[in-house]
C-alpha cells in the first residue's frame, strides 16, 4: 500500500543541491541500484547511495548539500530510520524523507509520525515488497516544499503582567468566531469563541502569547469572563435577528471552581434575558481528568445553571469511560489531530469511529475538530461524527465579520 501527503519542510535552511537531487539509503546493493536506475528515468538525479546509517551520516558529515530527498528503509545494520529522524532534525536539514521498508505498518507510521513531530518533511512511504519502478512512478510528481515556508517557528514570547493589565484595561481581548456544521443539514448551528487581542500598534496577538500568561498571572478568570460576555452578546444579537446559532467558550477548571465565576457566568446570560442553554462551557480532556470530586461538582454546577458543556481535545489524555460518563457532558469534540488526513489513516478512522460511538451512546453531539478538506469531511460524516468545525467551514473571524458571514448564507446553510 502507498501514502503520499506532502508536508512543509523544517525550519534553519541546508544547502539544497537541487529541486530533483536524491539520496539512498537502502540496505540491499541490489535493490538500492534498481532504484537508482528507476528514479534517473523519471528525472531524479541520484546523488549518493549509502548501505548503512554510518555510512550516510559520514556523507552528511563532509558537508555536503542537502539533497531534496532522501528515500530510505527503516532498518540497517548499525540503527534505524528513527536514528536518522533525529539526526536530520537536529541538523536542520531540509531533505525530505521518503520510507520504503518491509516493517509492519504501525512500525512506518510510527516512524512518518517521529518525522513530523520533529519538523522532517515526508514525501511519502511504500510497504515493500514493491517494486523500484512502483516507487519511483510515486515520486515521480513529488514537489519539494519551497525553502521559504518553513514547519516549525520560534515560539512568540508570553505577554507579561503590565502588558495583560494594559490589554484587559483598553478591552482589547476579543473572541474571533469559528463556525461550526452539522452534517446531515448543512446548518451552522453555532461558533466556538476564541481568544484573540490587538496590542496598542493595532497588531493581532494570539492565544498561545495570552492564555499561559493569563494564568500564570492570576488573571485568567477576569479574561475569560470579558470573553463570555462578548460571546453572550454575539449569540443574543444573532438570535433577535432570526439567526439561531448557538457559542462556546473556553473554561478552565480553575475558572469553573471558583462559584463566583460561574455567578457572574449566569447574571451574564441574564443580562441580555439569553437563555443559558444557548452557550457551551467546554474544558479540556486534560481538565476532566483532574480530581474527579472537584470536576464532578464543578461541572454540575454549570449543567444546574443551564449552560451545555463540552470536552475539547477529547482523545489527548488517557480517559477513564467510568468518569466520562459521571461528567454531565452535552458534546464531545475529536481533537484534530485524529482528523488530519484521516481519509488516508486507517488507525485514525478506527479511533475516530470509536470516539464517535462513544459520544452517541452517551447521548452526547460529537464534532470533528480540524477539517479543512473535502475528503475529511465525508470520512468523519461516514465514522459517526454529527457535526464539524474547521477551515474548510470557515477560519476564525472578528464578530462582526462572523455576523456578515451568517446574514450572507441563504437558509443559514453552507454547501461544502
Amino acid at each position: 500500500m502507498n501514502g503520499a501527503f506532502p508536508i512543509a519542510a523544517p525550519a534553519r535552511p541546508a544547502r539544497s543541491a537541487g529541486a530533483r537531487c536524491a539520496w539512498l539509503l537502502i540496505r540491499d546493493p541490489g535493490e538500492a541500484r534498481a532504484l537508482e536506475f528507476a528514479l534517473a528515468a523519471e528525472g531524479w538525479q541520484v546523488g549518493a547511495v549509502a548501505h548503512t546509517l554510518g555510512a550516510l551520516h559520514t556523507l552528511i558529515g563532509r558537508g555536503d548539500a542537502a539533497p531534496a530527498l532522501i528515500v530510505t528503509g527503516v532498518r540497517f545494520d548499525d540503527g534505524d530510520a528513527l536514528r536518522l529522524i533525529r539526526s536530520l532534525a537536529r541538523r536542520g536539514w531540509r531533505s525530505a524523507l521518503y520510507i520504503a521498508s518491509r516493517q509492519q505498518r504501525a512500525v512506518i507510521k510510527a516512524a512518518v509520525a517521529l518525522a513530523e513531530a520533529c519538523g522532517v518533511s515526508v514525501a511519502g512511504f511504500t510497504e515493500r515488497p514493491a517494486d523500484a519502478a512502483a516507487i519511483a512512478r510515486h515520486l515521480a510528481g513529488y514537489v519539494p516544499p519551497p525553502d521559504a515556508a518553513p514547519r516549525h517557528r520560534a515560539a512568540a514570547m508570553p505577554l507579561g503582567k503590565d502588558e495583560l493589565l494594559e490589554l484587559l484595561d483598553r478591552g482589547a481581548l476579543h473572541p474571533w468566531m469559528q463556525p461550526k456544521l452539522r452534517i446531515a443539514s448543512g446548518e451552522i448551528t453555532g461558533f466556538e469563541a476564541l481568544l484573540r487581542a490587538h496590542d496598542a500598534e493595532g497588531r493581532l496577538v494570539m492565544p498561545d502569547r495570552l492564555v499561559g500568561a493569563l494564568a500564570a498571572h492570576g488573571l485568567l478568570d477576569q479574561a475569560t469572563m470579558h470573553m463570555a460576555r462578548q460571546t453572550v452578546e454575539f449569540v443574543a444579537a444573532c438570535l433577535a435577528e432570526g439567526m439561531a446559532v448557538s457559542a462556546s467558550v473556553n473554561v478552565s477548571m480553575q475558572s469553573l471552581s471558583n462559584l463566583a465565576f460561574c455567578q457572574e457566568l449566569e447574571r451574564t446570560a441574564a443580562h441580555v434575558d439569553l437563555d443559558p442553554s444557548w452557550i457551551t462551557i467546554e474544558i479540556t480532556e486534560t481538565d476532566a481528568m483532574g480530581d474527579m470530586s472537584t470536576v464532578i461538582e464543578n461541572t454540575a454546577r454549570i449543567r444546574m445553571h443551564g449552560f451545555n458543556l463540552s470536552i475539547d481535545d477529547f482523545g489527548t489524555a488517557y480517559s477513564s469511560l467510568m468518569q466520562l460518563s459521571r461528567i454531565p457532558f452535552s458534546e464531545l469534540k475529536i481533537e484534530r489531530a485524529f482528523v488530519s488526513g484521516i481519509d488516508r489513516d486507517t488507525g485514525k478512522q478506527a479511533i475516530v469511529r470509536s470516539c464517535a460511538q462513544l459520544g452517541r451512546s452517551l447521548g452526547l453531539h460529537v464534532v470533528a475538530e480540524g477539517v479543512e478538506t473535502r475528503e475529511e469531511y465525508e470520512a468523519v460524516g461516514r465514522l459517526g461524527c454529527t457535526e464539524v468545525q474547521g477551515w474548510l467551514i470557515g477560519k476564525p473571524m472578528p464578530v462582526a465579520q462572523a455576523v456578515e458571514w451568517l446574514r450572507a448564507l441563504p437558509d443559514q446553510r453552507f454547501a461544502v
